[in-house]
């Protein structure tokens, strides 16, 4: 299977459903884009990146790895970057 278009340095927001594992909407910076990986409930793509907050800051000083589902992927509209 392959990955949507996922590029370094695209900010992705993903809904709380879509992602492993957190609380609320992930908005992430992404610094590194894994493997898409084959689970009983469909595929997910391993990212890395830069969790960020509403304002575009970051939230931690380092970054995090996320699961995330394709098809949230896929379903991502252009967002301006901040």
């Amino acid at each position: 299977m392959r990955a949507p278009e996922v590029a370094v340095g695209q900010v992705v927001h993903i809904p709380e459903p879509d992602y492993r594992y957190g609380t609320g909407e992930l908005i992430l910076r992404v610094t590194a884009v894994g493997q898409v990986e084959q689970l009983a409930d469909g595929p997910w793509l391993d990212l890395s990146g830069i969790e960020l907050g509403e304002d575009g800051t970051s939230r931690r000083p380092y970054p995090r790895k996320a699961l995330v589902r394709l098809s949230a992927l896929r379903r991502q509209q252009p967002r301006s970057t901040r």
